[in-house]
């Protein structure tokens, strides 16, 4: 088993989502076999998350962490250990003696469910886009502010392309602006729009007015495809010309 610990100096880290540096711990029989130290310069915490998957981590040990990448963690399989603040080598030892919940406090909910980056939202669009066969590039035109990525797909039934514009929210101070400037900046030179922030019903319903998918990391992505009938990937609702793919009558 890989544990991980956010580390700064000999104290865990008081931050998941800043930490620059992390320990890795293989444990065998209740044993540390092997350490190593890692580093994670990026500014993103969703990138934190990435490094843990690649490093094959199954547990973390940390102290404050936002519940937007708790969520991500433990859906990819990995146990979450939240609040711990003290040294490294006292919280190891605690763990390997199965007592460390007993220095679990509760945590100030207004640390946990601050605002998640700019930046966090489109790496998690682009990541799902990529991983659901798309391919995705930023966008560079100044006309078109409010996008952050487009994502381009062949349709599986006719073959042309589908133009997808997405924008992640919390650019602007008010987002149900965001997404009204959204609509009429894209509504003719893309064949789908996709607003991604986190879950809102208020938004989630000026989408729909709008004719925009909203989607949410908060939300079980995959559930969702498995329900739709679409042969597009993420999309839930139909695309003018493209019907047929989404197992409607034309």
């Amino acid at each position: 088993m890989n544990v991980a610990i956010p580390i700064l100096h000999n104290q865990i880290a008081p931050c998941f989502e800043a930490a620059k540096q992390f320990e890795i711990h293989s444990i065998k029989n209740k044993r540390i076999v092997s350490s190593k130290k890692i580093k994670c310069v990026a500014s993103e915490g969703f990138m934190r998350v990435r490094l843990l998957r690649l490093y094959e981590v199954q547990t973390i040990i940390c102290n404050g962490i936002k519940n937007f990448y708790k969520d991500q963690l433990l859906a990819m399989g990995v146990s979450v250990i939240p609040n711990i603040n003290q040294q490294i080598s006292a919280a190891l030892d605690l763990y390997l003696h199965g007592e460390l919940n007993k220095y679990e406090v509760t945590q100030d909910s207004s640390e946990t469910d601050q605002i998640v980056s700019h930046d966090d939202l489109v790496s998690w669009a682009d990541e799902l886009f990529r991983n659901n066969g798309y391919s995705v590039s930023l966008s560079s035109e100044e006309d078109t502010y409010l996008i952050d990525l487009i994502a381009k797909m062949n349709c599986p039934v006719c073959g042309k392309q589908i133009k997808i514009a997405v924008c992640c929210g919390a650019q602007i101070y008010k987002a149900e602006q965001e997404i009204k400037e959204f609509h009429h900046n894209t509504k003719t030179q893309f064949n789908a729009r996709v607003y991604v922030y986190l879950m809102n019903p208020k938004l989630e319903k000026s989408c729909k007015d709008y004719g925009i998918e909203y989607l949410s990391p908060e939300n079980k992505i995959k559930n969702l495809d498995k329900s739709c009938s679409s042969l597009i990937p993420i999309l839930q609702r139909p695309i003018e010309g493209h019907e047929k793919a989404f197992n409607l009558a034309v």
